[in-house]
């Protein structure tokens, strides 16, 4: 059975998020983060924050779509319950510490 994997990025200061879910923590996530243009400038959201295990697709999408019609309050605190610091995670870390590759 293949895992899931939903995730959060953020800027440096937190002030932009993306949530997504991907099938391959390497590919879908990387090392470089993402570029997200916001009215006439680039984000850069390179901090991965938050990441949680789905067995199923259609649960993994389905959660994706709850957490981005959530308020912001809620997230952050889904977010601080796990990093309270807002640390970046490093995928390679992650799949060292046993996270799939795919």
């Amino acid at each position: 059975m293949a895992n899931y994997y939903l995730y959060i990025l953020s800027s440096r200061h937190h002030r932009y998020l993306c949530i997504g879910v991907t099938s391959d923590l390497v590919a879908g996530i990387g090392n470089q983060g993402m570029i997200v243009r916001r009215r006439w400038a680039k984000k850069v959201l390179q901090k991965l924050v938050y990441i949680e295990t789905i067995d199923c697709v259609e649960e993994a999408v389905a959660r994706e779509i709850k957490l981005k019609c959530a308020p912001r309050n809620q997230i952050n605190k889904l977010v601080e319950i796990v990093n309270s610091g807002w640390d970046s995670i490093s995928v390679r870390e992650l799949v060292a510490a046993g996270f799939s590759r795919s």
